[in-house]
């Protein structure tokens, strides 16, 4: 009996220190080699830089067409705003420039809409109000890349855009203008001409 006695505690001896040996091949620092903790990674980095000659970059607007993205990039001077084409953030590419009209020292650019904007370029003080006036452009950004001047108005004084009602509001030494565009609604059920992206969709507005 006591031979067997023996036996038994041997294996259970064993036993134990089988289970001993996997637990610490188990626990996380066991396999783990001593070094250097791995840097956390910065929350920003500079994937592309695009050089702009030319005066201060004054505003910064962002549109988009379909699967394209552009950055309207509105210098303070006569050199008006360049159309910058960002779909790819890390290969920025300008596609266009547009000077401000009747070669302005400063202009402004306003966006109304996704589809439209309004440039406005500082014209010459007028010497009996000692004030300035501007030359408002309407633009169609139908095609964000090409804007096209649809209105313009000469010796304006002042505008306002009514988003509510979709109307924007000029006056000039010709008295006071009201204009009125299709709203974000109207214009995303516009009948278009069709692309790729109205492949997939069922009520897709295209002709």
């Amino acid at each position: 009996m006591k031979v067997i006695s023996r036996s038994i505690v041997e294996k259970q001896a064993a036993a134990v220190a089988a289970l001993l040996a996997f637990f610490m091949a188990m626990s996380p620092g066991a396999s783990a080699k001593p070094g250097a903790a791995k840097p956390a990674p910065q929350p920003a980095s500079v994937i592309a830089h695009l050089a702009l000659p030319g005066a201060a970059v004054s505003q910064l607007e962002l549109q988009q067409h379909g699967d394209k993205q552009y950055l309207y990039v509105e210098q303070a001077s006569k050199e008006g705003f360049a159309i910058v084409d960002v779909t790819k953030p890390d290969q920025p590419n300008v596609i266009r420039s547009e000077a401000w009209p009747n070669h302005a020292s400063t202009g402004k650019l306003q966006m109304v809409s996704s589809r439209l904007a309004l440039g406005e370029a500082t014209d010459t003080a007028m010497p009996e109000t000692n004030s300035s006036s501007q030359t408002l452009k309407v633009l169609d950004l139908s095609d964000p890349a090409n804007p096209r001047t649809i209105l313009t108005f000469s010796g304006v004084t002042s505008t306002l855009a009514d988003d509510a009602r979709s109307l924007v509001y000029v006056t000039n030494s010709e008295g006071l203008w009201i204009l009125k565009h299709l709203s974000e609604q109207e214009m995303s059920s516009e009948p278009h001409a069709c692309s790729s992206e109205d492949a997939s969709n069922d009520v897709a507005s295209c002709q």
